[in-house]
């Protein structure tokens, strides 16, 4: 039930980890500034009528849904450093640095945190890949012009709506997910990845994105809904000379691999936050502090 639960969470919190880096700025040597914006919700139902294995449920959905230190509500400010290939997004406020880095055909993502001289490494298929999956799952839902536009730095933007959804039935677990994603792009040529096809038909560069997610999962055990919105502003782009250094981790760090140990993973975290917290430099703004789009409709299944 555990690992059940592990396998869930896990794309969300990485995606989160990652958002600054939504537009896979490949061609752009630099870097970049975005504030983002954080809020998740998870609801659960515990079916199963066998006492022990109720019980069992329960302190794990606490564990890894209630009191999950991978999760943070509120804003913070994200610096992405790329070079070719290589991504390095750093949150100082978080005291969390995460490098993506291809690797073999694979794309080998690294999160380390400062403070506490520790993180983590795992493999995942490429980014190209990815977003090539997103796109197509993009095509079977509604793409919508708005009309509205935007000035951000100084870029006209034409902001744009997409709705999807994404269903998978394996081993007795169901899980439906509908996206709500919103896009302020510019094709201002002067933009890094100006002419990348971002939404279906459409290219430009992504200077404002939301995406807002409701998924449920359902088995015989367990009910699961699990709401997660996040909007990202970038606020400055930077070109310079970027250093093949400024990929590396520091000497002093220990890494951990998390693949088949999200257990560890989650550890890490929570020492992370404790620290934060212990030493009075953990931020909680309130939910709806700069909030930058709230285009959900969904509601909760229960």
């Amino acid at each position: 039930m555990k690992k059940l639960v592990l396998l869930i969470l896990m794309p969300f919190i990485l995606g989160i980890l990652n958002v600054s880096a939504q537009s896979e700025l490949n061609d752009f040597e630099g870097e970049t500034t975005a504030k983002i914006f954080n809020s998740q919700k998870m609801k659960s139902a515990v079916l199963t009528k066998n006492l022990v294995a109720k019980m069992i449920v329960k302190a794990v959905t606490k564990k890894y849904l209630d009191n999950n230190p991978a999760l943070y509500n509120g804003a913070y400010t994200a610096t992405t450093i790329i070079k070719g290939g290589k991504i390095c997004v750093k949150s100082s406020n978080l005291n969390t640095v995460t490098i993506t880095i291809p690797e073999g055909g694979k794309t080998k993502t690294i999160c380390y945190f400062p403070y506490i001289k520790k993180g983590y490494y795992t493999y995942s298929s490429t980014d190209a890949k990815q977003a090539q999956q997103q796109l197509e799952q993009m095509r079977k839902g509604n793409v919508e012009k708005t009309g509205e536009t935007m000035n951000i730095m100084g870029h006209k933007c034409t902001v744009y709506k997409v709705k999807y959804e994404a269903s998978t039935d394996s081993a007795g677990m169901k899980v439906k997910t509908i996206i709500n994603n919103e896009y302020a792009i510019s094709n201002d040529p002067s933009l890094p990845e100006a002419n990348k096809e971002i939404i279906p038909g459409v290219h430009g560069a992504p200077l404002k994105f939301a995406t807002n997610m409701v998924s449920q999962t359902n088995s015989d055990m367990i009910n699961m809904d699990v709401r997660i919105a996040i909007a990202s502003i970038v606020t400055s782009i930077t070109p310079r000379t970027v250093a093949d250094s400024e990929f590396e981790v520091p000497a002093d760090i220990k890494l951990i691999n998390i693949d088949g140990n999200e257990k560890e993973y989650f550890k890490l975290y929570s020492e992370n936050t404790k620290y934060l917290k212990k030493n009075k430099l953990w931020v909680d703004p309130a939910i709806n502090e700069d909030r930058i789009y709230d285009n959900l409709q969904e509601e909760w299944d229960y």
